[in-house]
């Protein structure tokens, strides 16, 4: 293949490099239940498709407070962390603010934490209406770019990669603070509307920017899904229609996107039917389990892992990471699921416990 057909073929630039000599497992899936050699995305694919894989495929993500806006070292530090574990697919972890700097928030980067919000640009419901598309190859937006870049570049295409995006409302909450935006959407809806239609454009763009860029798809986080937080009337109105706008047009463009439904009580009735390859939920913290969930849908379901510091990666020992991840493969049936944590990991885990987690998928694979 000459290097001049990728743009003659709409190519990716993944797609470039594994039709440049890289095997795809979708065309050619020669590994079978059982085997010790298939890939990493070989795994993840059979797993899409709820097909036997030779272990169980697994993925791991936590944030590195204030290491990560460094473009180089956010790729650094997730292509390494995918090495230790020998993860089947990496779910890329800016800080969580990136996607609304660009919009006035202010940060607080003090004390070692993640950063935090520091200064709003809401002060009043006619502040939404200043809220404008802003480029999403610039700012904030150009350095997750670029460590998506160098990240994809170190993995050569062997890893699958999703990076992770937030949902039009979560931004929106991002930039209105804790607490404030359910009150705006009661008593001024047209402002807040407005304020999304401006997310949503700039969102969607930054995604088509991430997919040309060469990943699989993309981590869908929605801090809104659960009826506690927002009930489903107005989720239906400010979430949902900016949400498909993000992810129907990755139909046909990517095969591996995740719904993170960051929520105590899921709204089942208003995501399940999301054009997505799998869902991610606190399973150990807030439920359902595994097998519940199961029940409720036949997409991949990736979790089994407490990420809070109460759960055993901080606080237990490597006999309860084993307990834990025998658990969760025994509740997933064997197919159509992938472990991982329900939501980004507390740093403060015991190395030797993250560590435990590779080594129980292997154990159990030859069990």
């Amino acid at each position: 293949m000459k290097v001049t057909s990728l743009r003659q073929n709409n190519l990716s630039r993944r797609s470039f490099l594994n039709a440049a000599g890289m095997t795809i497992a979708s065309a050619a899936f020669a590994p079978i239940a059982g085997s010790a050699d298939m890939s990493h995305r070989a795994r993840i694919e059979a797993a899409l498709a709820n097909r036997p894989t030779d272990r169980t495929p697994m993925s791991f993500w936590w944030h590195w407070a204030n290491k990560d806006r460094s473009p180089r070292r956010l790729a650094e530090l997730a292509v390494h962390l995918q090495q230790r574990l020998d993860m089947d697919f990496i779910k890329f972890s800016p800080y969580g603010l990136y996607s609304v700097v660009d919009w006035g928030v202010q940060l607080n980067v003090q004390g070692g934490e993640t950063p935090i919000l520091a200064e709003s640009p809401i002060q009043k419901a006619d502040d939404w209406l200043k809220i404008k598309p802003v480029r999403s190859d610039a700012g904030e937006y150009l350095i997750v770019l670029e460590a998506q870049r160098i990240a994809l570049e170190m993995l050569n295409g062997d890893v699958p990669f999703v990076q992770t995006v937030f949902s039009p409302l979560t931004s929106a909450s991002k930039i209105a603070g804790p607490g404030k935006l359910v009150q705006y959407m009661q008593d001024s809806p047209r402002q807040v509307h407005a304020a999304l239609e401006a997310i949503t454009e700039t969102s969607r763009s930054f995604v088509e920017r991430v997919v040309s860029g060469g990943a699989d798809g993309v981590f869908f986080a929605n801090q809104w899904a659960g009826v506690d937080l927002l009930p489903p009337d107005l989720y239906n109105e400010f979430s949902k229609p900016y949400d498909l706008q993000m992810l129907e047009p990755l139909k046909g463009k990517t095969w591996f996107n995740i719904y993170h439904l960051h929520a105590h009580d899921i709204n089942f009735d208003g995501v399940l039917d999301y054009p997505v390859e799998a869902f991610n939920w606190h399973d150990q913290d807030y439920g359902p389990s595994i097998a519940e969930m199961r029940k409720r849908t036949d997409k991949c379901l990736i979790g089994g892992i407490t990420p809070s510091a109460g759960g055993p990666l901080v606080a237990g020992s490597t006999a309860d990471v084993d307990r834990e991840v025998m658990d969760a493969i025994q509740q997933s049936g064997g197919t159509g699921f992938i472990l991982g944590p329900g939501e980004v990991v507390d740093p403060s885990s015991k190395p030797e416990n993250v560590d435990q987690i590779l080594k129980s998928v292997l154990s159990a694979a030859l069990s």
